[in-house]
């Protein structure tokens, strides 16, 4: 089960050949967020879980579940 052993629904070799070709050096939000980390164009869509929001609206325990493919 996905939760139990927090295995990526897809390979991780393949989700980054589909982000590979999306990066970009500065982020794409107007309101900048305070993270680094490497960011990539806005293109595709996934579907993340989570267990809870904290009381400023963040998501916590957060799990990828997978890369949409219906939009």
């Amino acid at each position: 089960m996905f939760f139990e052993t927090h295995q990526l629904p897809v390979p991780a070799a393949d989700l980054r050949k589909r982000l590979e070709p999306l990066v970009r050096k500065t982020q794409a939000f107007k309101k900048r967020i305070a993270h680094k980390g490497i960011w990539v164009e806005p293109k595709l869509l996934a579907e993340i879980e989570y267990r809870a929001k904290s009381a400023e609206g963040k998501v916590r325990h957060p799990f990828f579940r997978g890369l949409r493919e219906d939009l």
